[in-house]
């Protein structure tokens, strides 16, 4: 009779047992629960401070960074915008910095990049400056730092010299009537003659004097590219030089903005465009007239 008691005893001490088991290891759950949120929360602490200290050395790397070409930077042009808004609001943010002169508003050609911008020489002296054109596949604002790992397509530069004479001189301005009779079209003729392993064709329109360059070892001709010249001044007009003007062009295929130019004097000034594209630099120097 006494051992049914005894195994009543037995059952419940086990089933007591069993209980502080699952209580314990519930409490150890709960216990690693808790650990694993504070750890989370702390990881996710840290790399909250790591962005904010990355974000911050990035900051004082830019703010250290300052632009090559001039003493004012615009903030970046948004990455939403048009060619055609980004070339306006560069083209009225440079006749803000120099209002006193007619810059150029025509830069890009088929070969070149969608996006205009540009960087400055400072603003301080109005009488001598220089600005540099460059065209990419994205906005860049006026004078970012970017642009000083860039390659201009342009240039445009206002120099002032002491005097009217000195200024003639500076546009360096050649008149060459000897070699051989071209015919360009429109009632002009053109003087073309060889030197030093090139072809030089020029002309006279106005006050400027026009020449374009061939180099015979790349077989190049002067002719087309003179006479496509010719035909546009036909329904386009060049700044009127007081006195002369000078657009020296070539006939080769580059990527220098420096190959080709126009310069031309207003008394004690001369403005001087330059760009890779020879019938380009001609519409530029149209272009400071708009």
């Amino acid at each position: 009779m006494k051992k049914p008691a005894i195994y009543s005893l037995i059952l419940l001490a086990g089933i007591s047992l069993a209980a502080c088991g699952e209580k314990t290891q519930s409490s150890e759950s709960s216990a690693s629960s808790k650990q694993t949120e504070k750890n989370s929360t702390t990881s996710s602490s840290t790399k909250e401070s790591t962005t904010k200290s990355s974000a911050s050395s990035s900051s004082t790397k830019a703010s250290s960074t300052e632009p090559k070409t001039s003493e004012t930077q615009t903030a970046a042009q948004p990455e939403n915008n048009t060619p055609e808004k980004q070339a306006t609001a560069v083209l009225d943010e440079l006749g803000a910095l120099f209002p006193n002169d007619g810059l150029p508003q025509r830069l890009l050609t088929s070969r070149t990049a969608t996006y205009l911008t540009s960087a400055t020489t400072g603003t301080a002296d109005q009488n001598n400056f220089r600005v540099l054109y460059y065209a990419e596949d994205h906005p860049i604002a006026v004078n970012d730092p970017a642009v000083n790992n860039l390659q201009p397509i342009a240039s445009f530069e206002k120099k002032t010299y002491g005097s009217a004479e000195e200024a003639a001189a500076g546009v360096e301005q050649v008149i060459d009537t000897g070699g051989n009779k071209v015919d360009l079209g429109y009632g002009i003729t053109g003087y073309e003659q060889g030197a030093a392993g090139s072809t030089y064709l020029s002309w006279q329109e106005g006050n400027w004097s026009l020449v374009v360059r061939a180099s015979n070892i790349g077989g190049e001709v002067a002719e087309p590219l003179a006479k496509e010249v010719v035909t546009y001044l036909e329904k386009a007009m060049l700044p009127a030089p007081k006195n002369v003007g000078q657009i020296s062009l070539t006939a080769s295929v580059s990527d220098s903005y420096q190959i080709n130019s126009a310069a031309w004097q207003k008394d004690t000034i001369v403005y001087t465009v330059k760009h890779f594209d020879a019938l380009q630099t001609v519409k530029m120097a149209v272009s400071t007239n708009e």
